[in-house]
């Protein structure tokens, strides 16, 4: 990892974001660069017929924005970071964004995700979907949870994925976790989540008859499975950090992340045609609105951003 684009949202408390950065930073001997795009539509509305003016407005607000990110690059700079900062005037932030990454070409993009009106939940909102849609690099979803002593990361993993076949995805997945567990103390644990089909849904009388044996059939078939991609990272389903569960992902992956003390998340982003919000968020905004930890969302090697600079 050499290089982290941080995205600032000054609406918001920046001291966690930035402190996590700084540690991947040093543990990772990377540069940082904060990023904030910004767009102030009072401005728009108060120049509507004097454009000359609307830029000038819009230059001393982008100013004005930059000299808040230099402080806190300044912040950085002291804790022996190499660090810079950059602002943007986008009236569509994720597009901003995207841009910014398409230009900067970061090995992981910040970006904070902020509680829900419910206590203690967090839901996508439209800008953390559209970044987790888009995004070309892996983005690590930032809670407001600070990370323990020894960072936790749980990868999850899916090699039954219709939409990953040859295990692209869940290779990237487990590339990127342990490109996080290199730094500092760390513990990387891997975690499959499956399901069986139910008793009530078998039709075949002699299926019924013998359930219990298609189970057993079912969870080999799986491990099996799981062993074939893990034993490329020198992993296997026998190691201590090495868990398949049976059950609902979403609700296992947010029961596993509190059990085992998790830090980060790891999981995969597929974006699919129209529907994409409703299959890309269906698991990864549920664990998203269920967990305080952070979550890594990563992309297939192939994938590319439907933007351009």
């Amino acid at each position: 990892m050499d290089k982290i684009l941080v995205n600032i949202d000054f609406k918001h408390d920046t001291a966690v974001i930035l402190e996590k950065a700084a540690q991947l930073a040093i543990e990772h001997s990377a540069v940082v660069e904060l990023f904030c795009c910004c767009y102030n539509r009072a401005i728009v509305q108060d120049y509507m017929f004097d454009k000359a003016g609307a830029q000038k407005a819009e230059h001393a607000y982008v100013r004005q924005i930059e000299s808040q990110l230099e402080v806190l690059s300044d912040a950085l700079a002291d804790k022996g970071i190499h660090a810079s900062f950059d602002a943007c005037w986008d009236r569509y932030t994720d597009e901003g964004i995207m841009r910014k990454i398409l230009r900067y070409e970061p090995d992981l993009l910040m970006h904070a995700v902020q509680p829900h009106s419910r206590i203690g939940h967090y839901l996508f909102a439209s800008l953390d979907w559209q970044i987790a849609r888009q995004s070309p690099v892996p983005v690590l979803f930032v809670k407001q949870k600070p990370w323990t002593t020894i960072m936790r990361i749980a990868a999850c993993i899916d090699p039954f994925h219709k939409d990953d076949l040859q295990g692209q995805l869940d290779r990237e997945i487990l590339t990127q976790s342990q490109t996080f567990s290199k730094g500092g103390m760390s513990e990387l644990r891997v975690l499959h989540c499956f399901n069986t089909l139910p008793h009530e849904a078998i039709f075949d009388e002699h299926l019924v008859t013998d359930y219990e044996a298609l189970q057993i059939r079912i969870e080999k078939e799986h491990i099996t499975r799981c062993n074939d991609l893990l034993a490329e990272f020198g992993l296997s389903t026998e190691d201590s950090l090495v868990d398949v569960l049976k059950g609902e992902a979403d609700s296992l992956i947010s029961d596993y992340a509190i059990d085992n003390h998790i830090d980060i998340i790891a999981m995969g982003g597929v974006a699919r045609s129209v529907l994409d919000r409703l299959l890309l968020g269906s698991t990864m905004e549920s664990v998203v609105d269920n967990v305080d930890c952070d979550v890594l969302v990563v992309k297939r090697p192939d994938f590319l951003c439907p933007l351009s600079e």
